[in-house]
């Protein structure tokens, strides 16, 4: 009787520890914009995560700022959404401790019209849409000021500028500051909108459509972003393989969506 009962008892002991190990399966939770850097996770990078044992939690955010502080209050474990510049602006502003981890590819900005097939049609006066975000608005008035759309004033550094630092506008070109995914739909009221590749593509538009596209200069490519008590971390680093497999790279590069994407340097 003794000896049934010490069975039992082992044999309760295991299914515990079966079941044990089963709920501390590994969970991987990371936050997105919804767009195209979602898709490409879910159907590039996800599968080889759970391949690899991993359970995989992915939300999509319609406010960036909650993406950022969803990962430093610990909710998230990364995201990819933003790029350098947005992350150091971020880290100073609220404290953060955000690191970058992987620079993956990237939808560039655009300048884009429903009404004009040329920069130099646009009239005298024309309104152009930019984004209200400081690092966005920057970047949007450096790539204007490359096209010979309007000069910044050159003592303001680089990605800093705002429409109060424009020092020449020849066509007396009106700017019109908006929440940066409301881009697409603003068009039809504007002659011109500086819209961020994800926008654009989470709107159906197609990337080849600008009538100008930026090569991203390094701070402003797209980056997988964890805080950095856990940057290094097991977790982290099979994230990482994910996105450098070639299943990844292959899908992306068969995505019809993702034709003009800028490349991350270890694809070159």
């Amino acid at each position: 009787m003794k000896k049934r009962s010490l069975l039992l008892s082992l044999l309760a002991t295991l299914a515990i520890g079966v079941a044990g190990t089963a709920s501390a399966q590994t969970v991987l939770r990371i936050g997105y914009f919804p767009g195209p850097y979602a898709d490409q996770f879910k159907r590039g990078v996800q599968p080889y995560l759970e391949s690899q044992g991993i359970k995989v939690q992915a939300t999509e955010f319609s406010n960036i700022i909650q993406l950022n502080s969803a990962l430093m209050d610990g909710s998230l474990d990364a995201n990819v959404f933003q790029n350098r510049a947005y992350m150091d602006s971020f880290n100073a502003q609220h404290k953060g401790t955000l690191e970058e981890v992987l620079q993956v590819p990237s939808a560039p900005l655009g300048l884009y019209s429903a009404k004009h097939k040329d920069l130099k049609a646009l009239p005298s006066g024309a309104k152009v849409a930019v984004p209200n975000d400081p690092t966005s608005l920057g970047r949007s008035l450096a790539f204007m000021q490359s096209q010979g759309l309007l000069t910044l004033d050159p003592a303001v550094p680089a990605g800093r500028a705002t429409e109060k630092n424009v020092s020449a506008n020849p066509k007396n070109l009106q700017l019109v500051l908006l929440d940066a995914p409301q881009m697409p739909r603003a068009m039809p009221e504007v002659d011109l909108a500086a819209i961020l590749g994800n926008h654009v593509i989470a709107a159906g538009m197609l990337l080849s459509s600008a009538l100008a596209l930026e090569d991203p200069a390094p701070q402003y490519r797209i980056i997988l972003v964890a805080r950095n008590d856990v940057a290094k971390g097991e977790l982290i680093k099979k994230l990482v393989t994910g996105y450098k497999s070639n299943e990844y790279r292959r899908f992306v590069e068969n995505d019809p969506k993702a034709k003009g994407f800028s490349r991350p340097e270890y694809w070159r």
